[in-house]
C-alpha cells in the first residue's frame, strides 16, 4: 500500500468527524465516535449476513462455499468475480512439470470502452494454488475471475482453504469489537 493510498484510506475512515481545525481532545472524542460507528455497522452487517440469504446464481460448489462461509458484501463481490468467467478466454502459455502457466484475456469496460487485458496466472497442480497478476486477491482478499477460469479449466471442485480468508468470514465473532471503550461505562 503507497503512502498515498494509506493518506486516502485514513481520509476516509475520519470523513465527517474530524476537520482541520479539531483540537486534540475533540480528536479523540471523535476518534471513539467513529470506532463505535465501526463497530455498530460491523455488528449490523453480520446480523444481515446471518439473516438475510443472497441466492448463488450458479450450480458451482466453489460459489456455494463462498456463500455458506462469507459475509453477504464479500460474497456479492465474489459473485460479481464468478459472472466474469463467462467470458474468459484463457490459453496454457507453458508447463513446467507441476506448474502451469495460463494467458486470461479479460474485457475492461470503462463506460463505452473497452480494452482487452491479458493476465498471467500461474497453477500448480499439486496444492491447487494459483497466482493471477492482476493481484486481486493479494490487494483485495477475493480470488479473481482469472483464476477462478483457470481452477475450472482444471476441475478444481473443491477449493483450497488459502482462499477462504478468516476476515470476510461471518461465523467469526472480530475480536476487536469486544475491546471495552469509555462509550461502553453508560452500558
Amino acid at each position: 500500500m503507497s503512502t498515498t493510498q494509506r493518506s486516502e484510506s485514513m481520509n476516509t475512515f475520519f470523513d465527517g468527524y474530524v476537520h482541520a481545525k479539531t483540537n486534540l481532545k475533540e480528536f479523540v472524542d471523535q476518534l471513539e465516535n467513529t470506532l463505535k460507528k465501526k463497530i455498530e455497522n460491523e455488528n449490523a452487517a453480520d446480523f444481515h449476513s446471518f439473516s438475510v440469504t443472497i441466492p448463488c446464481i450458479s450450480r458451482s460448489p466453489t460459489e456455494k462455499r463462498f456463500h455458506d462461509l462469507y459475509t453477504n458484501a464479500k460474497f456479492k463481490e465474489v459473485q460479481l468475480q464468478i459472472t466474469g468467467i463467462i467470458d474468459m478466454n484463457r490459453k496454457l502459455n507453458k508447463s513446467d512439470g507441476a506448474v502451469k502457466t495460463y494467458l486470461v484475456e479479460d474485457e475492461v469496460r470503462f463506460e463505452e470502452f473497452i480494452k482487452l487485458v491479458t493476465h498471467s496466472v500461474d497453477f500448480s497442480e499439486g496444492d491447487a494454488a494459483a497466482k493471477c497478476s492482476c493481484g486481486l486477491f493479494q490487494m483485495r482478499g477475493i480470488l479473481c475471475r482469472h483464476i477462478l477460469a483457470v481452477f475450472k479449466c482444471n476441475e478444481i471442485k473443491i477449493l483450497p482453504d488459502s482462499y477462504i480468508l478468516d476476515r470476510w468470514r461471518k461465523d467469526i465473532k472480530r475480536q476487536y469489537t469486544l475491546i471495552r471503550s469509555s462509550y461502553d461505562v453508560g452500558e
